[in-house]
């Protein structure tokens, strides 16, 4: 079973996605996002307008629409600010309370507090729920199944598509589109679609690992750099909108969904040191790190052209997909999604 086609394309379904699945649960940054109390990053989910803060209570995410006159108080994007609209000057406090109104008559105020949105931390993640507290008790396994240690991002980077969300989702659970989109770099890195390729699923979370045939196979070349190195890119997926990814024991690579429309998404990602790199002498490190960043960048953009098509194929007539069974870890997406848009929409 495929999730129905028309759930690419039409806005009414879209919508749905944001409340039962989004809604729910969704990544929405690490600790390295949020290192400084007033740090804030501020988006758009559907019609609803988020801000999340690091306060001296934690990290906190709030309704992100001033109480006087709805402007938006934390512009879009991210950054170091006090909590306080640019409009009028209201000010709110680290709890959501209106703190300061300037030249205003305190009797004709009526609302104070800023509604907010219950969050839930895990392995240095935050996810955001707008009912509930997002059960976070699989998050670990994505670590455990990838061997990662989060840590400070060398870079990051923002990508949007023309395509719907689960387009994305599904071009990065499978390995067959390796030795057709990815000549250039996947396969010049010795992985290909004929690689051998392993998955699993638990609850909301998919993983796999993909090892070179032997012909490809260059672990002793990065053993001879440093013994916790190998040849092989792992990969987790946490429903509904993040994943990470592990290439060779030395580059971790944070990736997330935001859905900002029925065909556009936007991917941030960014690649960070694993512990066997992050020791070695800072020449080695910088040569890693300049690979891992001209990699990425150009798989990205190559998966992108590739997304997109597909987004133009699903607005056409056309068919049901035919899934292989290489693509096990679409079909327990395509599971999970139907499971969840059902039960939440009970």
């Amino acid at each position: 079973m495929s999730i129905d086609r028309h759930a690419y394309t039409d806005p009414s379904i879209f919508g749905k996605e944001l409340t039962c699945l989004f809604g729910a649960r969704m990544y929405v940054g690490s600790t390295f996002d949020l290192p400084a109390v007033n740090d804030y990053r501020s988006l758009l989910i559907g019609n609803r307008a988020i801000t999340i803060r690091n306060t001296p209570d934690g990290v906190r995410a709030f309704n992100n629409v001033c109480l006087h006159r709805n402007a938006l108080i934390d512009p879009l994007g991210s950054g170091n600010r006090v909590f306080r609209c640019n409009y009028h000057g209201w000010s709110y406090g680290h709890d959501g309370a209106l703190k300061h109104a300037p030249l205003t008559d305190e009797s004709t105020i009526c609302e104070r507090q800023l509604p907010s949105y219950p969050m839930s931390e895990s392995n240095g993640l935050f996810f955001l729920g707008q009912r509930d507290s997002p059960d976070v008790s699989d998050v670990a396994l994505a670590f455990d199944e990838t061997n990662s240690v989060l840590a400070q991002p060398f870079c990051r980077g923002v990508l949007d598509h023309a395509c719907n969300w689960k387009l994305l989702i599904e071009n990065v659970l499978e390995g067959y589109h390796l030795s057709y989109v990815h000549k250039d770099t996947f396969v010049q890195a010795g992985f290909k679609s004929t690689s051998d390729y392993l998955y699993e699923a638990k609850g909301g979370v998919s993983w796999s690992t993909m090892t070179p045939k032997s012909g490809d196979d260059r672990s002793q070349a990065y053993r001879r750099i440093t013994g916790a190195a190998g040849h092989y890119y792992s990969h987790a997926f946490v429903f509904p909108n993040f994943f990470l990814a592990n290439s060779n024991g030395l580059i971790g690579f944070l990736g997330s969904l935001q859905p900002t429309g029925a065909t556009s998404t936007r991917l941030e990602w960014s690649l960070f040191e694993l512990p066997a790199l992050a020791g070695l002498a800072t020449p080695i490190r910088e040569h890693f790190q300049k690979d891992a960043i001209e990699f990425a960048n150009a798989t990205l953009l190559e998966d992108k052209a590739s997304v997109e098509a597909c987004q133009l194929g699903l607005s056409s007539i056309g068919m049901a997909c035919q899934f292989q069974p290489s693509e096990g870890r679409i079909a327990h997406f395509h599971s999970m999604y139907a499971e969840r848009m059902d039960s939440l929409q009970a």
